[in-house]
């Protein structure tokens, strides 16, 4: 008996693992390639043919999307901006959410496993857990074991919000089988996603180099917006907080210019303008030249040095979530064209660079120090020395020269 095909090439595979969760014989198992992406393969032995890992595949089947009903620049009134990704909207919208009984969060963390710093996604229920969601993750979340657990809450009345890249939402929703009433989705303005193998060796390399990393923000706002992380390092019984900016980071540099994401990123059928999630949210990019008039007469809310979210309200059913638990949102009424401005997945999805293969190369012959290595040749030391200095300066430091600059 033949086994189906999961894929005929990486560029048709998201990797979000519904094929494995759906799978009632076990016959599924991820496995990495060599660009440190996982990639689902059957075990011939225990499959039966059944078809169901085909039924459930979003990417390769058909799905339902919407035109944004209604759009807004946003920030929270309600939390810390400074402890979230851009405006703070998730962290407002799932606060008021898990307040409420019987009502959970899905999203993706940076959870240390055995001492391992692991991308996947989990539920939360307190305000604890919850915030380990909120910060942005530039690498592909594991989801292959969280759709049964969403199954399983909303068969039992929970409410549920969930958060994650189109592709995860959309794969979601396939798995599922049929819409829930208390099932609400957040979709990212995503650009792509490197594999969790390329990241895991990237958490090796800094371990190595600062000592064990216990913990892990790829965007800390206390040194600005300008893409500076921070790793909570142990080195002989001492715990320090290291700032990397993204120029010095091989990482991090070749995730922004988009050369080490998944085959099916460059192909991304999610990247435009109509969503598959309830609502779609992501940084305003280039707010102050769509709407100079809310940094006029100083104004308190909207602060470009702490961040702006943008909303997309997709469906009826965003239009509840924003009603139900956006009351903590300061909201201004925008347009998609300008949030698509300089957001541009909203209408295509990146292309891959010229140098994308010899980066991958690098990567594939001698794993994460090789691709350092090349980076380093290609940057310069000056460069990488600069950058170096921008992510140790303070905030209020980088202010005062940009006061000055205007």
């Amino acid at each position: 008996m033949s086994v189906p095909v999961l894929f005929d090439k990486k560029e048709d595979c998201c990797g979000c693992g519904a094929c494995l969760s759906a799978c009632a014989k076990g016959a599924i198992t991820m496995t990495f390639d060599e660009y440190g992406c996982e990639y689902p393969a059957i075990n011939d032995s225990l499959c039966v043919n059944c078809g169901m890992c085909k039924r459930v595949c979003a990417y390769q089947g058909e799905n339902e999307f919407y035109a944004p009903k209604s759009v807004y620049a946003s920030v929270s009134t309600s939390t810390d901006v400074m402890e979230s990704a851009s405006g703070g909207v998730f962290a407002s919208i799932s606060s008021e959410f898990i307040n409420h009984s019987k009502h959970t969060v899905v999203g993706a963390v940076l959870d240390n496993t055995d001492g391992k710093i692991t991308p996947i996604h989990q539920t939360a229920n307190s305000i604890d857990k919850l915030k380990k969601l909120w910060n942005s993750k530039y690498v592909q979340s594991d989801t292959s074991k969280i759709f049964g657990e969403v199954m399983a809450l909303l068969d039992n009345e929970e409410s549920v919000l969930f958060s994650g890249t189109p592709c995860q939402v959309a794969s979601l929703k396939s798995y599922l089988g049929k819409d829930y009433e208390n099932l609400f989705t957040i979709d990212l303005i995503c650009h792509g996603v490197p594999g969790r193998q390329m990241f895991f060796d990237y958490m090796d390399f800094l371990s190595k180099k600062l000592g064990t990393v216990k913990e892990y923000l790829f965007r800390d706002k206390k040194h600005g917006l300008t893409f500076v992380s921070r790793a909570e390092c142990e080195k002989n019984g001492r715990e320090k907080s290291v700032y990397i900016h993204f120029g010095e980071s091989a990482y991090f540099t070749y995730f922004l210019n988009g050369d080490t994401y998944r085959d099916c990123c460059y192909k991304c059928k999610y990247a435009q303008g109509n969503r598959v999630g309830d609502i779609t949210i992501g940084d305003y990019w280039g707010i102050k030249a769509q709407h100079p008039e809310l940094f006029q007469n100083g104004n308190s809310e909207f602060d470009l040095h702490k961040g702006i979210s943008c909303i997309l309200v997709n469906t009826q059913q965003g239009e509840r979530l924003l009603k139900l638990y956006g009351n903590g949102l300061s909201l201004y009424e925008s347009e998609f064209e300008k949030v698509a401005n300089e957001n541009f997945q909203l209408s295509h999805p990146i292309k891959p660079k010229d140098n994308r293969d010899e980066i991958l190369s690098a990567y594939k012959n001698g794993g994460y120090d090789k691709m350092n290595a090349l980076y380093k040749n290609q940057v310069g030391a000056v460069a990488i020395a600069i950058s170096k200095i921008k992510g140790r300066t303070p905030l209020w430091i980088k202010k005062l020269l940009k006061n000055k600059q205007d």
